[in-house]
């Protein structure tokens, strides 16, 4: 590290250990010399913990310390809610209770058997629940507490998600290709919507507490204020906004209140949180708050551009009142374990994306960037099958992969599906491979009964020989009311001859391990479903509940394989 870098980082540090000696102690110490309060948790994951100080004392500062090395510091601040502590460990005091906590998923590989960690007030340990006044770990780690304190001379420290990395303060090539992402994402806002991106919660902190990077923090955050008062439509409104920055090249992952936005095959990311006015003018922020105060329209006055580390930013003009807000009171003190489970205040739940959009943005990412050039081992099994229709409806085809497929043994195909990214790729790729005269797309959310009942009738009614209704990987990715309006769509419009087929994760598979997590499934009984097609007239030719049918990735899913005919 830089020797001027070292030598403000130290200097910084001393300046804060004579701030600390000033405001005075304020922890109260027992007759032994042991500071009034707990760690009630040490886990592999989470150290939380308490302090009891009169109401009136200054900030108090937790340092989590490896043998002597401090590795992290924190604030106690008062509980509210408080951490469920166990029992017996209550919390007998008269006094403030102030709670902190520590995210050390990254401790484990520094230490060894025989050191000891504790959690120490103004140099004093705090008794650790179940283990005394120390910690020893399980087993060795394969580095040592020197290697630490040498990276931690560096600039390197101990993040909010429990992580060494180099501070955000000093990778200046980090800001670089953050700042690149934030503005590109900027302007997908701006030009297409007239939204102003805007810093947003730890990213906002920063700028008003530390004039630039919070250098624990793991990423970078941005909001925009939405047109709309109500919240399901600033729901949609956030929607469509994730729905175009997949069009325009970017990977999204929605959260119910977030977006978490990448430029594939990178590992930074801008978090995009929406906000909006209600109908009352006061400002609701979906994620949540963890502050009392209120912002109000009137107090909104806009945003002004500020220079930032490695580009330009736009920061609200009444930054410290929304950090205020978000934070509460006490915003200027530094809480490394901040937890918003714990802590928050209020949010907009009847604003956040339902599983449905969230759903819809998935695929949407997920078509724009998984392309394949042949079949499934689910299309490979029915295109065999003896007696299965030259003509068939793909429902769920999602990029097109087995409708193309069927495609080139002859078969004419519809392909729906609702998401437009996938139909545009499905459609593409028929015309590159010459498909385009006999397989086709259209855009369908099969939720909406009528407009299904419509593309089910473009190929039943140009066609009189059979048809198949082909579902594969489709019947657990929909509720089951959509499931029981599909059914009774096909119910409706097959004809004698007509076949469904349909490959699907069964109740079995629920536990099993995924290569995809992010998405929503719904896993069914088999036996059930067997049943159903009975009751919808068809007769049931095949059907097998097994793994081994569709492998990927190390991934062998329970599915069931049914082939019926009416």
């Amino acid at each position: 590290m830089d020797v001027q870098v070292g030598n403000m980082l130290r200097s910084a540090l001393e300046d804060g250990r004579k701030l600390l000696a000033a405001l005075g102690t304020g922890a109260q110490e027992s007759g032994d010399g042991r500071v009034d309060g707990m760690v009630e948790e040490f886990s592999k994951r989470l150290v939380t913990g308490w302090i009891s100080v009169p109401a009136d004392a200054a900030p108090e500062r937790v340092e989590l310390c490896i043998g002597d090395l401090v590795v992290g510091s924190t604030y106690a601040t008062p509980d509210s809610p408080p951490f469920p502590g166990p029992e017996p460990a209550g919390r007998n005091s008269g006094q403030q209770i102030r709670t902190f906590s520590f995210r050390v998923r990254g401790i484990w590989p520094w230490v060894k058997r025989s050191t000891r960690i504790t959690l120490r007030v103004n140099g004093r340990p705090l008794p650790i629940h179940g283990h005394g006044m120390f910690l020893t770990p399980p087993r060795d780690g394969k580095r040592s507490v020197k290697a630490l304190a040498a990276r931690l001379e560096d600039g390197y420290l101990l993040t909010h998600t429990g992580r060494f990395v180099l501070s955000k303060q000093l990778d200046t090539a980090w800001q670089g290709r953050v700042m690149d992402l934030y503005t590109r994402v900027r302007a997908v806002l701006h030009d297409d919507f007239g939204l102003d991106a805007f810093l947003m919660y730890g990213s906002l902190l920063g700028a008003v507490r530390e004039g630039g990077y919070i250098g624990h923090d793991s990423d970078f955050d941005a909001g925009y204020l939405s047109t709309r008062s109500d919240p399901r439509e600033a729901a949609a409104e956030y929607q469509e906004i994730a729905l175009a920055l997949v069009r325009h090249g970017f990977h999204v992952e929605a959260h119910p209140a977030s977006l978490h936005v990448h430029d594939r095959g990178s590992e930074e990311r801008i978090e995009l949180f929406h906000t909006f006015f209600d109908t009352q003018d006061v400002l609701r922020i979906p994620f949540g708050i963890t502050g009392r105060s209120m912002v109000t329209r009137n107090d909104w006055q806009g945003v002004r551009e500020v220079e930032w580390p490695g580009g330009k930013a736009l920061l609200p003009v009444n930054a410290e009142q929304l950090a205020e807000h978000i934070y509460g009171e006490d915003w200027r003190v530094p809480k490394q374990g901040f937890v918003w489970r714990l802590d928050k205040t209020d949010s907009a739940p009847e604003a956040e994306l339902s599983t449905e959009q969230r759903t819809k943005i998935y695929w949407a990412s997920f078509y724009a960037q998984t392309h394949y050039t042949s079949g499934s081992t689910f299309f490979e099994f029915v295109s065999g099958w003896p007696g299965i229709p030259d003509n068939v409806i793909d429902i769920g085809c999602g990029d097109g992969r087995d409708s193309c497929a069927f495609g080139t043994t002859g078969r004419h195909v519809l392909g729906v599906d609702q998401s437009p990214v996938g139909i545009e790729n499905a459609s593409q790729q028929a015309e590159e491979r010459g498909l385009g005269d006999r397989v086709s797309f259209r855009t369908c959310d099969v939720a909406d009964v009528t407009d299904l009942g419509h593309a089910m009738d473009e190929i039943t009614q140009r066609t009189e020989g059979p048809v198949a209704f082909y579902m594969r990987f489709f019947l657990h990715a929909i509720p089951e009311d959509v499931q029981r309006g599909l059914m009774h769509a096909i119910d409706t419009h097959a004809r004698p001859g007509d076949f469904l087929v349909a490959e699907f994760r069964t109740d079995k598979d629920a536990e099993n391990t995924k290569v995809h997590t992010k998405h929503y499934r719904r896993f069914q009984n088999a036996e059930v479903f067997r049943s159903s097609l009975g009751e919808h007239g068809f007769e049931v030719l095949h059907f097998e509940e097994n793994n081994g049918l569709s492998p990927y990735k190390g991934e062998d899913p329970v599915l069931c394989r049914a082939v019926a005919r009416r």
